[in-house]
């Protein structure tokens, strides 16, 4: 009788740890989202799409114009609150671009931070500049 029951409790446990490591690899997982960019600025405007790919302490986003070229990778520590750009074209090597840039993609991610499971249009307007960001869920 007794080994009967501690054989049902053994496939009782062993079947509760699989579950247990799949919720956690679940929650550890990493995902990602793809949105079409346009940035509007007073001169001129730059498209294409824009991925952001996440794996729980920070965001890496790439943005590759209509051409295919990457215009710009850069990594969101949402922690510590702050953009590290990896990798921009020459035109937006600059270091006042890049400012403006940071600063307007943080307000960004943390929208696209605090919506849920279902993606939303993300659009920002920075008045000071007058540029205008609009990203839509691909």
């Amino acid at each position: 009788m007794k080994f009967h029951l501690i054989l049902k409790i053994l496939l009782f446990l062993s079947l509760g740890v699989p579950s247990l490591a799949v919720a956690q690899n679940t929650q550890n997982q990493e995902s990602t989202s793809r949105y079409s960019v346009q940035i509007d600025m007073s001169q001129a405007y730059v498209g294409g799409i824009c991925i952001i790919k996440g794996n729980g302490t920070s965001l890496n986003v790439s943005i590759v114009n209509e051409f295919g070229i990457s215009m710009m990778t850069f990594r969101y520590e949402h922690e510590k609150g702050k953009i590290k750009i990896l990798n921009c074209i020459k035109q937006l090597n600059k270091p006042f671009i890049k400012k403006v840039l940071k600063k307007d993609f943080k307000i960004i991610l943390r929208e696209y931070l605090t919506q849920d499971t279902q993606r939303r249009p993300i659009q920002h307007n920075n008045l000071k500049y007058n540029i205008t960001y609009n990203l839509l869920p691909l």
